[in-house]
């Protein structure tokens, strides 16, 4: 009895009594049609008891079983031992489940107790609960992560449904109209012929909404993924490359430029990329061209207010939502796109809005007036809290026949959105303006301490108030956090509108310089210090990256380097650990070029900052004068921590041409940084001796200097060092031909990378427990290591580290020996087709017998 339904997505089987649980039943109902799966569940008043044929060919056809008990056993029909709860139970055998009861349960029948004790004794676990919304959110969050691990595998399918690599943003709204354009855009993106596709239209039609609604229904067309990337908090263009890599999680560096990176990691996947708001940075749009030339199964869906004129571009007009003419009957009216839309978004701030034939036709006309823009329409929406349709009308076209004044050489579609949004300002307090105002100076959001810092004086002296209103205006959105305070955005449109405000209030240079003051006091509280750094300060970073950024902007545009030469110094480790070396780079070459316009200290930070940021990034030629002259600076200024540091990189480039040399310089600033009792630079420095000599060829002398550097590191929160240090003291241990140790280390580094998400690292220890196993004699172990340390850098688009390619060669020749050559890359290749998530967590530790020939001896890298 096949039972499918047409769009195939995962079926989700729900199992509990009707009558007891029909409000849990409803939730858990909800829960899975919210994840976009399906639920199987017979409705209450269809049939009492279903027949046992009829729910077990349900069951059958389900992918996924959830069982919620309460008190009753169930109805045991005439000739059966069991009840249809419990012979639902024992036939989903071997599916996934996932079990609930409710609780307390005072007159739970014994054999419903029974039943639990077998569940248990089958050695499945169950939560337990108190209220339906309570069931809701078990339900959503236990799914998710069952999806992730059983089905959410690059190409393949549970029930139909593609394991997404990427998710989209979660709307935190319902999706109302446009059912024709998202029938359009399904079709046209789902054509071959089809690869690039542009929304265009102006700010607050709908564009990224509609964008993100279509993505969401196309996961299926797509095996490799779906992924959005906002760039509406990027200015630059030469930005764009590296905010499309983050969001698809592949680190920078390696040196490599981010649109190669890109391009390799695309090129053999099918997958939809959405670049939203692509209209700000235009001259980025060769970038597309790229990708497209280089994978040629990508399609991109771009949301732009300017046609992007790029060859095979399909331009689609997003048009206002439709809102129906004023003569029409009024429930005709009520249909209407828009109508709908300010219905929708009413109720949510007041459940009993006035909805009369007189309000109906007010809220008709609003739309009208409002010439069908989403984000006109959800602002007015918002007022319904004070004001009913009737009253709202009035007060609205009072507003137009002000506006009706403005500027006629603007574009209509600025006028029209400029008067929504300013209508909305209008209605603000005179103190709510100017916070409004103040915090468009933030990009990429903020927190109530930063709005504190940048808007409190004696025009704005309640700032959560103003903030609290702002949201409420619709014109501020608020975030779950992500850890402490809350954070709040405005939309891109309104953000525009406001900085407008801000300039024309003669207060722009006052408000970015306090912005500035405040995001340098927070760059210093979260560098690393001489004894480490907040385990939670890579986090805070990720988060406040973009204000970060403008800060930095804002000293060197006002020729305070002192303050861009703080930030230098405080982020660069931030900017090395998430490939950001170019930005950094160019900052502080534009210190640099201040000539004698800078003090001997500033001058000395920036090439410290240009100097690691250049080492990092492999481009030697520009660390090494750099590095030369921070060293020498800071020398003279008598600042022996930063000169130490910046003689540690300096130490490995010197070791290239002058081995003794190179080493004495890193042995000094081993020395100066253990006198000077800076455990963080310490770790860094002896990683670097280590590596200095293993690359020559001196693995007894570089064990005791890592396993030292690893003991550091341990001590101290360090980005940077502790999973290279234990990559590099496996591989010396190898050297020596210690294979147990060298594994047992190799797996701790493995298992540092997946902590810090760090996938360079993953590769390079996988690559090491590779070379480990060759020496072990087990030949078909170490290709499956090589292939998953293939999988993985394929993952990121990266390549192997210039240190290593060495070890990697003679890995690979060694497994050409013993396996063949095509035997050997098959094997390989094999193991790096698995799906990433079983790559990053399966655990790797080859046994390494004593006395092992280390024949497949690595090199190593800093």
């Amino acid at each position: 009895m096949p039972i499918r339904t047409p769009d195939q997505r995962l079926r989700v089987f729900l199992s509990s009594t009707m009558q007891e649980l029909a409000d849990e039943r409803g939730a858990v109902k909800a829960a899975v049609e919210r994840l976009r799966f399906t639920p199987v569940l017979f409705e209450l008043g269809a049939r009492p008891h279903p027949p046992r044929e009829l729910y077990l060919a349900y069951l059958r056809q389900s992918d996924v079983f959830v069982g919620v008990y309460w008190q009753s056993y169930g109805w045991v029909a005439p000739g059966q031992e069991l009840s249809g709860l419990e012979d639902e139970y024992v036939a989903a055998e071997d599916m996934p489940k996932l079990v609930y009861l409710k609780e307390p349960a005072p007159d739970r029948e014994p054999r419903l107790a029974a039943m639990i004790d077998r569940i248990g004794s089958d050695g499945l676990s169950y939560r337990s609960f108190g209220t339906a919304e309570e069931l809701a959110t078990l339900v959503a969050d236990d799914l998710a992560l069952l999806v992730s691990e059983r089905f959410a595998t690059p190409g393949a399918t549970a029930g139909g449904v593609p394991a997404p690599r990427w998710r989209l943003p979660a709307p935190t709204s319902s999706f109302v109209g446009r059912q024709r354009e998202v029938a359009e855009l399904r079709e046209l993106l789902t054509d071959p012929a089809t690869r690039l596709v542009t929304l265009v239209g102006p700010g607050g039609i709908g564009k990224t909404r509609l964008a993100l609604q279509v993505a969401a229904g196309l996961q299926e067309a797509f095996p490799d993924g779906v992924a959005a990337v906002p760039l509406e908090t990027v200015r630059s263009p030469d930005l764009v490359p590296s905010a499309v890599a983050t969001a698809l999680g592949l680190p920078g560096g390696g040196g490599r430029s981010p649109q190669d990176a890109l391009a390799a990691f695309l090129a053999p996947r099918r997958m939809l990329l959405v670049l939203d708001n692509l209209e700000q940075v235009v001259g980025a749009t060769p970038l597309v061209t790229q990708l497209l030339g280089a994978a040629a199964d990508l399609t991109v869906l771009a949301t732009s207010r300017e046609v992007l004129h790029l060859t095979g571009e399909h331009v689609v007009t997003v048009p206002p939502l439709r809102t129906g003419g004023a003569g029409e009957p009024v429930e005709v009216q009520a249909r209407a796109e828009a109508v709908q839309l300010f219905l929708d978004r009413a109720r949510a701030v007041r459940a009993d809005v006035p909805l009369d034939v007189p309000q109906l036709r007010a809220v008709a006309e609003i739309c009208r007036r409002l010439d069908g823009l989403p984000l006109a329409i959800e602002l007015a929406a918002a007022r319904v809290r004070l004001l009913d349709p009737v009253e709202l009308l009035r007060r609205l076209d009072s507003r137009f026949t002000v506006l009706a004044e403005g500027p006629r050489d603007l574009p209509e579609r600025q006028r029209t959105l400029r008067r929504t949004v300013e209508w909305s300002y209008d209605l603000l307090d005179a103190g709510d303006r100017v916070a409004f105002a103040r915090l468009a100076v933030f990009v990429g959001g903020f927190t109530l301490p930063a709005a504190e810092a940048v808007c409190r004086d004696e025009r704005v002296p309640d700032v959560l108030g103003a903030v609290a209103s702002l949201v409420d205006e619709s014109l501020v959105r608020v975030g779950a956090p992500d850890s402490g305070d809350p954070r709040f955005s405005l939309l891109d449109t309104v953000r525009e509108f406001a900085l407008e405000r801000l300039e024309a209030g003669g207060q722009a240079d006052r408000v970015r310089a306090a912005h500035a003051a405040f995001y340098r006091a927070f760059a210093l509280t979260i560098q690393p210090t001489p004894g480490g750094s907040d385990p939670s300060a890579l986090d805070r970073y990720v988060v406040e990256s973009r204000n970060l950024d403008a800060a930095m902007r804002t000293f060197l545009d006002r020729g305070a380097e002192d303050g861009a030469t703080d930030l230098g110094l405080a982020l660069w480790r931030f900017w090395w650990v998430h490939g950001l070396f170019r930005p950094g780079i160019g900052w502080m070459e534009e210190v640099l070029a201040r000539g004698t316009g800078i003090t001997e200290a500033e001058r000395a930070h920036a090439s410290l900052v240009l100097g690691m940021l250049s080492f990092g990034q492999g481009d030697h030629d520009r660390a090494l004068p750099a590095l030369r002259t921070a060293v020498e600076l800071h020398r003279a200024l008598g600042d022996r921590r930063s000169a130490a540091l910046a003689a540690v990189p300096l130490g490995q480039l010197v070791a290239a041409s002058d081995p003794a040399g190179g080493q004495a310089m890193l042995e000094a600033a081993v020395a100066d940084l253990r006198r000077l009792d800076d455990r963080w630079g310490l770790a860094f420095a002896l990683l670097f001796l280590g590596a200095a000599l293993l690359l020559r060829d001196e693995p007894g002398k570089a064990v005791p200097v890592l396993q030292e550097s690893v003991a550091v590191a341990r001590t101290v929160p360090t980005e940077i060092v502790l999973g290279n240090a234990l990559v590099n003291l496996g591989l010396a241990h190898a050297a020596q031909g210690d294979l147990d140790e060298a594994g047992r280390v190799l797996g701790d580094a493995l298992e540092q990378g997946r902590a810090l998400d760090s996938r360079e690292t993953s590769a390079r220890a996988l690559d090491g427990l590779a070379a480990v196993a060759v020496a072990a004699g087990q030949p078909e172990r170490a290709a499956r290591l090589a292939g998953a340390a293939e999988g993985i850098r394929r993952s990121v688009g990266a390549t192997v580290f210039p240190t290593d390619q060495a070890a990697w060669a003679r890995t690979r020749s060694a497994l050409a020996d013993r396996l063949g050559a095509a035997d050997s890359a098959a094997r390989i290749e094999a193991e790096a087709r698995r799906p990433l998530e079983d790559l990053l967590t399966d655990r790797w530790r080859p046994p390494a017998p004593p006395g092992s020939p280390a024949d497949a001896r690595p090199a190593a890298a800093g």
